[in-house]
């Protein structure tokens, strides 16, 4: 049990490293930063800014709990790692953890997108991820945008001014970025392309999804659970309901301090 101690969860993800401050249940702080390719120092980074946020010092930090893909590779002297939690388990204890009604996550990242099922306590039942050919959405959404000359929450605000449907029905990411350009260059509208841009990565995201069961509530994270012709679009698709839960980005981090007994 936590017992009221503060402690820090790290999720070092191919695109970004995500640091938490919590003690009991209350968030302290958070930070985001890119990973790049130091992970240690995003890590360090993450860390150093969250604990900002949340206006205390390292040293009253009580462990730190590490998630993600690299989470191995950030347990350095300088970080002085608690334990480690992988990232399935994390994702599904952190989404429940905001979100005790659910039973789904579905969790739409920057280079890899998965969806995970659990029990009333939020433990793990079954998990599926994307296939390697699905690869970077999140990465192919960021660059779609740039493209367009837009953020990526501007990028959701014009695709839903869409009013004609047009595709970029690929099987990859790169020649839907091709497509899309050749979309642009004939004049078509670009609320439109930023609508086919959305769904075809949506489209993905939901194939995998309904791979496995989704047990209600179903509930989204990762960065582009902000985006709501991404909601939108998953609705329509999966054909169920889903929320979004608050801090999406967070919900490995936030996790792996439940794992270790956080949250409490």
């Amino acid at each position: 049990m936590n017992n009221g101690k503060l402690l820090t969860g790290l999720d070092a993800g191919h695109i970004n490293t995500k640091a938490v401050i919590m003690r009991g249940r209350e968030i302290l702080g958070y930070s985001t930063v890119p990973t790049a390719c130091d992970v240690a120092a995003a890590a360090q980074t993450a860390l150093n800014d969250a604990l900002r946020s949340a206006g205390i010092s390292g040293g009253e930090l009580a462990g730190i709990v590490t998630t993600g893909i690299f989470r191995d590779i950030v347990k350095t002297p300088a970080l002085n790692v608690t334990a480690t939690v992988p990232e399935y388990v994390a994702d599904a204890k952190g989404a429940f953890f905001l979100n005790n009604n659910s039973r789904t996550v579905i969790d739409i990242g920057g280079n890899v997108h998965k969806a995970m099922s659990y029990d009333q306590n939020g433990d793990l039942l079954d998990v599926i991820q994307n296939d390697k050919c699905a690869d970077g959405l999140g990465i192919f959404y960021t660059s779609m945008a740039k493209l367009l000359g837009v953020s990526e929450e501007e990028l959701s605000q014009l695709a839903l001014k869409s009013t004609r449907n047009v595709s970029v029905a690929i099987q990859c990411a790169l020649s839907a970025e091709s497509e899309a350009i050749d979309l642009m260059c004939q004049g078509v509208d670009a609320a439109d392309v930023a609508d086919a841009v959305t769904r075809f990565m949506v489209e993905r995201v939901a194939a995998m999804s309904t791979c496995m069961p989704l047990t209600k509530e179903i509930v989204v994270a990762g960065g582009l659970a902000r985006s709501q012709a991404v909601i939108n679009h998953l609705q329509h698709l999966i054909k169920q309901e889903v929320s979004v839960v608050s801090l999406p980005e967070y919900v490995g981090a936030i996790g792996a301090v439940v794992s270790y007994g956080g949250g409490r």
